[in-house]
C-alpha cells in the first residue's frame, strides 16, 4: 500500500510533472496591437463611462452653486435682519431717552413752582384742588374767595 498511495514524498514529483505538462501563457506567440485590445466595445463602454463622469461633475457643480448662493442670500437676509433689529432698538432707545427727557423737563417746573397744580390728584385726597369742580350744591353759589363747605 504504500507504493500505491499518495505519500508525502510521492506528492512534490506528481505536482512538479502537472506544472511542466501545463503550457505557458504565451504559448510561443507574440502579443501584438490587436490581441491585447480591448476593441471597439471596449472603447465604447470606457467613452460612455467617460461621459456619465463628465455630466454628473457638471450637475454636481451647479447643484454646489445653487447651495451656495441660497446661503449666501440667507446670510444676507439674516444680516438684514440684524441689522434691522438693531436699528429698531437703537430707535426705541432713542424714544425712550427722549420720553425720559421730556418727563424730567416736566416735572421739573412743578417742583420749582410751588402753585404748579400736578396733573393727576391724589384719590385720597380730602378736598378737591379746584372748587369749581365740588359736587356740593351750597359750593356752587359762594363766591370764588369763600371757602365754605
Amino acid at each position: 500500500m504504500t507504493g500505491a498511495g499518495l505519500g508525502g514524498a510521492g506528492v512534490l514529483p506528481a505536482l512538479g510533472a502537472v506544472l511542466q505538462a501545463a503550457p505557458s501563457p504565451s504559448d510561443g506567440e507574440e502579443f501584438n496591437s490587436v490581441t491585447v485590445s480591448p476593441g471597439l466595445p471596449g472603447f465604447l463602454a470606457t467613452f460612455v463611462l467617460a461621459v456619465v463622469v463628465v455630466l454628473l461633475l457638471i450637475d454636481m457643480t451647479r447643484r454646489v452653486r445653487r447651495v451656495q448662493a441660497r446661503a449666501r442670500v440667507e446670510e444676507r437676509q439674516a444680516q438684514l435682519e440684524r441689522e434691522e433689529a438693531e436699528a429698531a432698538e437703537a430707535a426705541e432707545r432713542e424714544q425712550a431717552a427722549g420720553d425720559t427727557r421730556d418727563g424730567e423737563d416736566a416735572e421739573k417746573p412743578q417742583a420749582d413752582d410751588p402753585d404748579a397744580v400736578p396733573d393727576a390728584e391724589p384719590a385720597d385726597s380730602a378736598e378737591p384742588s379746584d372748587p369749581s369742580d365740588s359736587s356740593d350744591p351750597s359750593d356752587d353759589d359762594a363766591p370764588e374767595g369763600d371757602e365754605r363747605r
